[in-house]
């Protein structure tokens, strides 16, 4: 249930934990499309299980440090000292516990982890330490500063909204090479699909391919090897989607060749050199309408935290009224 203001349940004798998921500003695309019919927040939320936390806050923070000068006087008037805050920008097969372990032996106010490549957007703070210093939490700041020590993460991490890292997150998924695994039944070697997809005879797939729900992929098309189609696609008669993936809601036009590149909607972006094509003028692509009829509307702000592996979050949120941005949370 909902953290209470006596606090809730220690992890580590008397200590407490939070935590607090944080969306990054939004990209092109967003930091909740899928993966492989994966949701990145559902392989974190499982991981904080994992470590017995039984609720997690949830942000659509437009700015990295607006979410921690905000959650940390407000948690710790609820008598909460110590904050795991993860903002939503990678996909990291962490061990949380050894996180805590690190931060508390190194007893610093702030702990990020890091990667070879720089920050990971997983951090935990002490309220009391980050007081008695005078300092202010900010997530651009540099883990050296006032002597912290981040703790180096040396497992599997990718970075969700580098299309290179994303592309290289679903060749890995469809490899075995990480943990993630295709959403969807798998139809023979190396090929999986999503519920409802539909595949035409003369269609060709070439594994390791994943197609996601309800998408159809027409006559003569080949998709594969390492391709993604994610959900609510389609994938017209003869086109070729190879070492690419393209995100939900996107129609592509017969006879193209999709090669290391990302597709979402009308805009197909090379994985080489970066160079953004918009396809709608020449009627090559574009974003397909969603046709079901939508249920009355969240506000733009406030977060879906539905997930197709996990419909049990969807119950009981509970926002705080007092936030200067929309908070709910999900118990665990």
């Amino acid at each position: 249930m909902v953290p209470s203001r006596e606090g809730l349940k220690a992890i580590h004798e008397d200590q407490t934990l939070t935590q607090v998921v944080a969306n990054n500003p939004k990209p092109s695309y967003s930091s909740r499309t899928p993966i492989l019919g994966n949701d990145v927040l559902q392989s974190w939320i499982d991981r904080l299980r994992e470590v017995g936390l039984q609720s997690l806050w949830l942000t659509p923070s437009p700015r990295e440090d607006s979410a921690a000068c905000f959650a940390v006087p407000r948690f710790a008037r609820e008598g909460v000292e110590r904050l795991l805050m993860i903002k939503l920008k990678s996909y990291a097969e962490m061990d949380l516990a050894d996180l805590l372990r690190f931060h508390c032996e190194r007893q610093n106010p702030v702990t990020e982890a890091h990667d070879a490549r720089g920050q990971l957007g997983v951090c935990l703070l002490d309220h009391r330490k980050l007081h008695a210093t005078g300092q202010k939490y900010e997530f651009s700041q540099s883990s050296n500063d006032a002597g912290r020590s981040p703790y180096q993460f040396r497992g599997y991490a990718k970075r969700i909204l580098s299309p290179v890292e994303r592309q290289e997150l679903v060749r890995d998924g469809l490899t075995g090479a990480c943990a993630m695994r295709p959403f969807g039944t798998q139809i023979r070697e190396q090929v999986w699909i999503g519920e409802g997809a539909k595949l035409a005879d003369s269609a060709r797939v070439i594994g390791p391919t994943y197609i996601g729900a309800r998408t159809i992929i027409r006559a003569g098309a080949t998709i594969g090897p390492f391709a993604s189609v994610e959900h609510d696609c389609v994938v017209d008669c003869g086109t070729t989607i190879e070492r690419s993936t393209v995100l939900p809601w996107s129609y592509l036009a017969p006879g193209l060749l999709i090669r290391h590149e990302l597709v979402d909607g009308r805009y197909v972006e090379d994985l080489s050199g970066g160079v953004v094509a918009d396809l709608q003028p020449a009627g090559l692509g574009g974003r397909i309408r969603r046709r079901e009829s939508r249920r009355q509307e969240v506000s733009e702000t406030a977060i879906n935290v539905y997930s197709q592996a996990d419909k049990s979050l969807a119950t009981d949120f509970a926002p705080i009224s007092a936030a200067p941005q929309p908070w709910v949370e999900v118990p665990l």
